[in-house]
């Protein structure tokens, strides 16, 4: 059995949170300083695959945004938090056990939808890192279409509790 327990996961978390006026979501990014320079080169190394799609205008305001704060997107807040990481789909296929439905998720439980992952907080409740301008948020499951639930390896789930 693991000495790493699922309550872990959701105090790191917690954390995070309640320091989110230090964090951005930026593409890419796994809690690295998001200087210009980080920044255009996370820009450049994902311009067709991501960046592409903003125009010049709102590139500008990512980054007065972004600048300064420490950067996450949804697959590094997972690592970050837990040590898990890679692809949003990696981790689900490759770093999680016990995969049931949204509804039959334990609190600690990585949340998954095609493209997206966040953390399973209790209650009906979730906190990831959407989307560009945006820092750690807590919102309903069902609000971010997460499709499945997994214990991720390596952690204790025993005492975790269905809600």
């Amino acid at each position: 059995m693991s000495n790493k327990k699922s309550y872990m996961i959701l105090r790191n978390a917690f954390k995070i949170y309640t320091e989110r006026d230090k964090y951005a979501y930026f593409y890419d990014a796994k809690g690295i300083m998001l200087t210009d320079s980080a920044m255009d080169y996370l820009i450049r190394l994902h311009w067709e695959d991501h960046f592409k799609r903003f125009s010049s205008e709102e590139l500008k305001k990512i980054k007065d945004f972004s600048r300064g704060k420490i950067g996450y997107d949804c697959t590094g807040f997972i690592w970050a938090i837990s040590g898990v990481g890679g692809s949003a789909n990696w981790i689900f296929e490759k770093a999680t056990v016990n995969k049931t439905s949204v509804e039959n998720g334990k609190a600690g439980s990585l949340l998954w939808k095609p493209g997206h992952a966040g953390i399973d907080i209790g209650y009906g409740y979730a906190m990831d890192f959407p989307i560009e301008l945006h820092t750690a948020e807590i919102v309903k499951i069902q609000a971010r279409g997460f499709t499945g639930s997994g214990e991720l390896t390596g952690y204790d789930y025993s005492e975790a509790n269905h809600y």
